[in-house]
Order: structure tokens, then sequence, then C-alpha cells
């Protein structure tokens, strides 16, 4: 298992864990497509997605990785399939809450 797939596997334990406390504050009756949107620009999730993507851009700026890995492929695409739940809320993210400095940098 290569940097990547491990700390994929931290991103989806974290993340799971952080929608799953995120729940006990949403209205269970709203209609699915709104719950979704709703856990996916809660707090908890927000952090942690901003979270893995700035550990995988730090992965990307190690010269010893022979991979490198878009953090929006990381952090959206991959959850695509085996963790579809996950995927479809993070999907309804309406913006990636990160931005780039003048140097180029996520910030």
């Amino acid at each position: 298992m290569n940097d990547y797939e491990i700390l994929f596997q931290k991103y989806v334990k974290e993340l799971k864990e952080a929608i799953e406390e995120e729940k006990e504050f949403l209205d269970p009756n709203l209609d699915k497509e709104r719950y979704e949107y709703e856990l996916s620009i809660s707090g908890r999730v927000i952090a942690v997605f901003r979270k893995y993507w700035f550990e995988c851009d730090k992965l990307n700026d190690n010269e010893e990785n022979e991979y490198y890995v878009n953090p929006k492929d990381f952090c959206v695409d991959w959850l695509s399939g085996e963790h579809e739940e996950l995927f479809r809320i993070i999907e309804k993210i309406p913006y990636y809450p990160i931005g780039i400095d003048e140097h180029g940098n996520y910030v």
C-alpha cells in the first residue's frame, strides 16, 4: 500500500466520524438531497475535507514520492464506488473551501 492509499484510509475513517457527529444536529425528516447537502457544508466535514486536501498536497511535495495525486481527485473522486455514500455527500459541496496564494500554494 502506498502513502496515498494509507492517507485515504485515514480520510475515509475521519470523514465517516465527522458525518456521524453532524447527523446528530440535522433534521432526519429532510429530503435525502437536502440532508446530504447539509452534511456537506457542516463544519466538521469541511474541516476533514480541507485537512486531507492539504495532506495530499503535502505528499505531492515530497520528492521521495514517485506518484502525484490531484487533491480534488483524492478528496472527491476516490470516494466514488466503494464509498458511494460519502461520495454523494462530498460531491454536494457547493465550492471547494480551498484557496491559492500568490505563490500557487493551497491555503
